[in-house]
């Protein structure tokens, strides 16, 4: 009976290890994803930013000239660059974070709201493992007590027969 308690117990530890594991992997995804997308938004605003600088100084120097389709073309060019500035800042999510996110998870989840989800059933599968270890010790404790205290009641018959 103690080793299948033991053996319940060490199973039941096992997949609370296992649980509190998947959790902070799937924080650990997210953390990495969140920062992954952060980095590429950066970075690409900065490259356009210079992009729009560098055409925009052209356009500058081309609008002081005589030539107008130049600088026209200049501002053109810039003006799809802050457009492309708009629409990476838009859709930095399913740009940036969401692929990070599929190719972290082996492609298990692909976008944040599915591993919020699986975030949280990790975190119940944590919970329910920590209340079937605590009731499992509960029940070792209360078990132990039941003898101890049966064994100090037959002792006590024992030593009160033995006195008279």
């Amino acid at each position: 009976m103690e080793n299948e308690l033991y053996d319940k117990i060490k199973t039941e530890a096992a997949a609370y290890g296992k649980a509190v594991g998947q959790v902070y992997r799937l924080r650990l995804i997210g953390l990495i994803s969140r920062l992954l997308g952060l980095f590429l938004l950066i970075f690409t605003v900065v490259l356009c930013a210079l992009a729009i600088f560098t055409f925009g100084a052209v356009a500058a120097i081309d609008a002081m000239s005589v030539y107008m389709p130049v600088w026209a073309a200049a501002l053109i060019v810039s003006s799809a660059y802050l457009l492309i500035i708009v629409v990476a800042v838009v859709c930095r999510r399913p740009l940036f974070i969401h692929p990070f996110i599929a190719l972290l998870s082996k492609q298990l989840i692909r976008t944040q709201e599915e591993l919020d989800m699986e975030t949280l059933k990790a975190e119940n599968d944590v919970n329910l493992q920590k209340v079937r270890i605590e009731t499992r010790i509960e029940n070792a404790t209360r078990e132990l007590d039941f003898y101890v205290s049966l064994f100090n009641r037959v002792w006590n018959w024992l030593a009160g027969k033995l006195r008279r």
